[in-house]
C-alpha cells in the first residue's frame, strides 16, 4: 500500500505530561500541531495518569503559592503563614544535585529549577488547580495538584483539543524523516490503516524511556531487569530513542539507571488507566525494617525522607535473592500504612508465627529483630521529620525512625521492584533541541520528558519528573513554533 500523507507544522510524539505541554505550547504560539498517542483513546496519557504532583521551588506564599489554589480559605492561609517555610529554587537545585551524587547536568538542572514555578503558573492559567497540603511527611511543596496526574491528563487533552491540536490515537512513530540538509521534516507513522507520512517542520519527541521494553532493560540496566514489573504503562518501549539514535542523536545520562520503587509482590505486570494500581505502592518502608529471604536487613530504611529514597529502593531489593524482600513492622506502624490495600503478607501475634506465614525461617527472623531492637537508641519518634532516632552497632544501621518492634500483632508484607521510568536518554540543550554525536543541534528535532537524559542518576527527588516534562515540554513547543515561523 502506498504511504498516505498529512501535513502539519509541528508533530509531537507522545501524549503524556511532557507531550501535552509541548503540543499546547506549540499551538498557543501559532503552529498547526499533531500529537501522536501510541495507545488507543481509552488508555491514553502515558505514565502521567499514575503520578501525583510537581516539585517546584518558591519564595513567597502570597505571590507563588496562593495564586495556584482557587478558593483557599482565610483560615488555611493563616495556618500556612504560621507553619510553612519557603522551599526555594536553590534548595530544589541542591536536593536534586545531592541525591544524584553531583552528576546532574548543571545547565539542564538550573533550567528545570528556575523555570519550574513559571511553568506551574502557566498550567494554572490554563485551568489546572492546586490545593493546600502542608502536613504530609517529607513534603517539600505546600500545595498538591488537585486530582493528581489523572485530572492533569484529562484536562490537558481537553485543552489541547480546544487549541486545535490534532490528537491521533493508535499512531506508532516508526521513523524520523529528514530533508536534504539533514533537518527533520516529519515522521513515518504506523496507523491501524497502514503507514502514513506526517510532514512537519519540527518534531518533538515526548514518548518516554524504555522501561516497558524487557530487551532494552536487560541490555542497559543489567541482569534481572528484564523480569521486573512496570509501575506505568506498557507503551514506553524506547521507540523515540531508537529513531533519534538512528539519525545520530547523542545518548546521554545514566542509561543503566532508573526510577524503581517498592511494590506489592503480586502487583500486575503493568498499569493502564482503566485499571488503576495505586494500591500496590508499598512506601511505608522508612518506618519498618526490610529483610530478604534469608531474614537479613540489606539497606538503611531511614536514610532520608521518603521522596528522596523511594526511587532507588527498588534496585536494592532486586539485588536480593529472588529479587524480593519483606517489610517487617509491629502494630505501632499500622496507622502509617498508607494505601496498603489488600497487601500480600500476613499478621500474627508472634514473630515466629509471622515468619512461618511468610515462608521465612522463624529463628533467623527473630534473631534479626532482636539484634535490631538491641541497637535502637533513645529518642522521640516523629515520622514527619528526620528525627535522628537511629540504631548503633549493626552491620547496616538505620539512621532515622528506629522504633522497637515489640507490639503485636506483627505485620509482614512481600515487596518487589517496580520500574517507573528510565534515567538515560537523549542529550538536549537548554532550548530542548536534541544534540547530535557531533555536538550540533539536529535541526527540527526537540525532546522533553522522560526521553531526556542527564538530570537524574541512581535516584531523584519525588515530583521532579513531571516538572522536567512541563518545563522542557513548554520550551520545546514554543521553540518549535518559532522555528516554523522563521
Amino acid at each position: 500500500m502506498a504511504d498516505l500523507e498529512a501535513n502539519y507544522e509541528v508533530v509531537v510524539v507522545g501524549a503524556g505530561n511532557a507531550g501535552l505541554a509541548a503540543a499546547i505550547s506549540a499551538a498557543e504560539n501559532g503552529a498547526k500541531v499533531a500529537m501522536l498517542e501510541k495507545a488507543p483513546k481509552d488508555l491514553r496519557g502515558g505514565n502521567t495518569y499514575f503520578t501525583t504532583d510537581y516539585r517546584f521551588g518558591w519564595n513567597s506564599l502570597d505571590e507563588d503559592i496562593i495564586p495556584l489554589i482557587p478558593n483557599i480559605s482565610a483560615d488555611a492561609i493563616a495556618q500556612m503563614r504560621e507553619t510553612v517555610k519557603p522551599y526555594t529554587p536553590e534548595q530544589f537545585y541542591d536536593d536534586a544535585m545531592r541525591i544524584s551524587g553531583g552528576r546532574s547536568d548543571p545547565e539542564l538542572l538550573h533550567t528545570m529549577v528556575s523555570e519550574a514555578l513559571p511553568a506551574m503558573k502557566w498550567l494554572r492559567a490554563m485551568g489546572h488547580e492546586w490545593y493546600e497540603d502542608y502536613k504530609s511527611p517529607g513534603k517539600s511543596m505546600v500545595a498538591d495538584l488537585n486530582g493528581g496526574g489523572a485530572r492533569l491528563s484529562d484536562r490537558g487533552f481537553d485543552i489541547a483539543a480546544a487549541r486545535g491540536v490534532d490528537i491521533r490515537y493508535q499512531n506508532v512513530a516508526m521513523e524520523l524523516l529528514r530533508g536534504a540538509r539533514g533537518n527533520v521534516v516529519g515522521v513515518k507513522v504506523l496507523t491501524p490503516q497502514g503507514f502514513v507520512r506526517l510532514n512537519a517542520k519540527a518534531v518533538i519527541l515526548a514518548c518516554g524511556g524504555f522501561e516497558a521494553n524487557p530487551a532494552m532493560r536487560a541490555t542497559y540496566l543489567g541482569a534481572g531487569w528484564d523480569t521486573v514489573k512496570i509501575r506505568g504503562v506498557p507503551f514506553n518501549t524506547g521507540d523515540g530513542l531508537r529513531m533519534a539514535w538512528d539519525i545520530g542523536a547523542q545518548s546521554y545520562g545514566q542509561l543503566s539507571g532508573c526510577h524503581a520503587s517498592a511494590q506489592d509482590i503480586n502487583r500486575p505486570p503493568y498499569s493502564v488507566r482503566i485499571q488503576p494500581t495505586w494500591e500496590y505502592n508499598r512506601y511505608s518502608y522508612p518506618w519498618c525494617i526490610m529483610v530478604n529471604n534469608n531474614c537479613e536487613r540489606f539497606i538503611d530504611e531511614g536514610s532520608d525522607l521518603r521522596p528522596y529514597t523511594y526511587a532507588k529502593i527498588g534496585r536494592a531489593m532486586l539485588s536480593q535473592p529472588q529479587g524480593v524482600a519483606f517489610q517487617i513492622m509491629d502494630n505501632k506502624i499500622a496507622p502509617l500504612l498508607h494505601r496498603y490495600v489488600n497487601p500480600t503478607g500476613a499478621k500474627a501475634d508472634t514473630l515466629e508465627k509471622l515468619a512461618q506465614m511468610l515462608g521465612l525461617d522463624p529463628v533467623a527472623l527473630v534473631r534479626t529483630v532482636q539484634e535490631y531492637n538491641q541497637a535502637v537508641q533513645p529518642g522521640d519518634f516523629n515520622h514527619r521529620i528526620l528525627d535522628g532516632k537511629r540504631t548503633q552497632g549493626l552491620r547496616v544501621n538505620k539512621s532515622n525512625w528506629s522504633q522497637l518492634i515489640d507490639t503485636p500483632p506483627y505485620h509482614g508484607y512481600g515487596v518487589c521492584c517496580g520500574i517507573t521510568f528510565t534515567f538515560g536518554g537523549l542529550r538536549i540543550n537548554t532550548e530542548a533541541e536534541v544534540l547530535s554525536t557531533w555536538e550540533a543541534a539536529i535541526p527540527g528535532l526537540y525532546a522533553c520528558g522522560e526521553i531526556v537524559g542527564g538530570l537524574f542518576y541512581d535516584n531523584y527527588p519525588g515530583g521532579s519528573g513531571l516538572t522536567q516534562g512541563a518545563v522542557f515540554g513548554r520550551k520545546a513547543g514554543r521553540n518549535a513554533a518559532r522555528l516554523v515561523r522563521g
